[in-house]
């Protein structure tokens, strides 16, 4: 089986709202993840959407398996550091290496210092985020709590 990461075109934003609408329904089961910011159609608003085509510091994977579309990652830069503002696999995609696969192609794209965030109750998230700091880190992880329901991991990624 074969993983790819494509930077996305704005004519695939579509595609990405889709998979966005997977990705925050699952997200909504874990505390404090704002649930009803949805639309009176029940579509789950997410606002900075457009911004990964307008600005420069955003970018927009689409996750493949096989040339099967598997998942997505939003990536930004934020100030000094990196941040996987989001990132979600397909369950039919999962445990089969393909995230840890394609979320070590986006940090080897984007060198320098990272922050995962993500939720304390999602295990499977803090797994996978812990197991690819300890395998790519050049340095120290430091880990550090962002507010009662979410945790982060700082970690720098060597440009080689």
């Amino acid at each position: 089986m074969q993983y790819s990461i494509r930077l996305t075109t704005v004519q695939e934003k579509p595609i990405i709202h889709s998979l966005l609408q997977l990705y925050l329904t699952e997200l909504s089961r874990f505390p404090d993840e704002h649930p009803d910011y949805k639309d009176q159609n029940g579509i789950y608003l997410y606002p900075y959407l457009d911004a990964y085509w307008q600005e420069s510091v955003r970018f927009p994977y689409l996750l493949y398996s096989d040339d099967k579309l598997a998942g997505f990652a939003l990536v930004r830069k934020d100030g000094d550091h990196w941040e996987m503002s989001e990132f979600y696999v397909k369950p039919d995609f999962r445990r089969r290496g393909l995230a840890q696969a394609c979320a070590a192609d986006i940090f080897k794209k984007h060198p320098g210092i990272w922050k995962i965030g993500f939720n304390k109750h999602n295990i499977a998230s803090r797994t996978l985020w812990k197991t690819l700091a300890v395998q790519l880190a050049d340095g120290d992880i430091t880990e550090g709590e962002t507010d009662a329901s979410h945790d982060y991991l700082l970690f720098s990624i060597d440009e080689s």
